[in-house]
């Protein structure tokens, strides 16, 4: 009886510090893998104040780490940059909550307020949800700028909004059209006018 005891007893630890081996490696494999989906957060005030930028809730410095699937935000006098490595750079501008993750060859964020910027690296996908509209940057190296601070969403650079650009801005483009619209029409009618003058000049008049 002693000896089936002591031979459960034994089995019992060997299982033990295999399940804890197994778990550590896992764990290990798991770091090493999400390693590369990370970036490094910088942090900078707007008024020579001690900047004010969080980390899921937690006072980001300078330096700090950011892990994929993270919420950062930034108070009125602050903003943050994270330098994704190979993937390429976010950038927040002050009074502003971005949830951000990251996959192998996109960038993807929630933008609940403010505004955001996303250079991203050739081939690496970039997404941004916002309250009201889905924006998709192009695979190509670009800068991509989302801002929601009106309560609408506008952005620039190569992207496609699923709800399409909001009347402002339309109207915005417009505005333009019209302008160079006016501008070649003002060329056109002053070439004519100096045409005409020239020619004008050119009569000669009759002898008398």
């Amino acid at each position: 009886m002693k000896y089936t005891n002591r031979s459960w007893l034994r089995h019992t630890t060997t299982f033990a510090l295999m399940l804890s081996l197994f778990v550590g490696s896992s764990t290990f494999v798991l770091a090493v893998s999400n390693s590369s989906l990370s970036g490094e957060i910088s942090v900078s005030s707007m008024n020579g104040s001690a900047p004010v930028v969080t980390l899921n809730g937690e006072n980001a410095m300078n330096g700090r780490t950011f892990i994929s699937n993270g919420v950062i935000a930034t108070d009125a006098a602050s903003t943050a940059t994270v330098n994704l490595g190979k993937l390429g750079m976010v950038t927040l501008s002050p009074n502003t909550t971005l949830d951000l993750s990251l996959a192998d060859n996109s960038i993807t964020g929630n933008l609940s307020s403010g505004n955001v910027r996303v250079m991203n690296a050739e081939g690496v996908a970039v997404k941004i949800n916002t309250p009201d509209n889905v924006v998709t940057g192009k695979t190509v190296s670009s800068d991509v700028s989302v801002d929601v601070t009106s309560g609408v969403t506008s952005a620039t650079g190569e992207v496609e909004m699923a709800n399409g650009q909001p009347a402002a801005a339309q109207m915005s483009k417009t505005k333009r059209n019209l302008i160079v619209l006016g501008v070649i029409g003002a060329i056109a009618t002053t070439a004519i006018i100096i045409w005409w003058i020239n020619n004008d000049n050119d009569v000669v008049s009759p002898v008398r």
